[in-house]
């Protein structure tokens, strides 16, 4: 005859003697810790979320903390731009941590530029055909220049990301959409500053000899970037698009 103790039923309750001192085996997830705590008498609510949150997470900071941690990542990451002589691991770092404030300051702050350098050319015209009605002076602008010199630089930056996307990828590198976007924003900013500086210049030679200077400088900051999504020995053929968009836009500059 089977005991007590060698039945399969043994401390189950059912054929033998039950065990009442097995307790029932809870996950320690963590869960019933944080119920607890939260039921606990004189915690607060504030308290409890803190707890619930996990460490190093952005959710409890204030607006003024997290509009700080921006503008310093910006201002990193344009540091980088204005003295591209950094090293790899810095560009990889500053990819990896990419960010879209910076790009989207940019973008707008030179199409609102050559918008507004439309806007005087078109008013120039204007002026002149005013003063000699026997001669009109005909114009290849629209009247809706200023807004087209606007949209032209968001689709220029769009469709330049794309193609910096798949040209790394088809390079054997590896770029996401945001992070391209992010680095040709960034790179804009050399150009962003050669025209504001020639647009009250009238002189051509001048104009064009600031603008070269500041695709020459735009390309120089956008191959530490490059670099770190493709190989040294391709990072040519990846830079070459970012230059000649980057040509393309101070073309809409100076025509503006």
């Amino acid at each position: 005859m089977q005991s007590a103790v060698d039945s399969p039923f043994a401390g189950s309750g059912v054929g033998g003697t039950p065990n009442m001192t097995q307790q029932p085996v809870v996950p320690d997830d963590g869960t019933v810790q944080m119920f607890t705590e939260e039921a606990e008498p004189g915690t607060s609510e504030l308290d409890a979320v803190r707890r619930t949150v996990p460490a190093g997470s952005t959710l409890n900071e204030t607006v003024w903390q997290t509009l700080k941690r921006d503008l310093l990542q910006i201002a990193l990451n344009l540091r980088l731009v204005l003295v591209p002589v950094s090293k790899q691991s810095t560009a990889k770092r500053a990819l990896r941590e990419w960010d879209l404030w910076g790009p989207m300051i940019f973008s707008v702050s030179l199409a609102l530029l050559l918008s507004h350098q439309s806007g005087e050319f078109l008013e120039e015209k204007k002026k002149i055909e005013r003063w000699s009605p026997k001669r009109p002076l005909t114009t290849s602008k629209p009247p809706d220049s200023p807004a087209k010199a606007f949209s032209v630089v968001f689709c220029v930056l769009t469709v330049g990301a794309c193609v910096l996307t798949l040209n790394v990828i088809l390079l054997g590198g590896k770029i996401v959409f945001l992070q391209a976007c992010s680095l040709l924003g960034y790179c804009t900013f050399p150009l962003l500053v050669a025209a504001a500086i020639v647009s009250p210049i009238q002189i051509k030679v001048v104009r064009l000899l600031g603008m070269l200077l500041g695709v020459a400088w735009a390309s120089w900051a956008a191959v530490p970037f490059v670099s770190a999504s493709v190989s040294e020995k391709r990072k040519t053929l990846a830079v070459y698009p970012l230059m000649m968009m980057y040509l393309f836009l101070s073309w809409v500059a100076l025509i503006g």
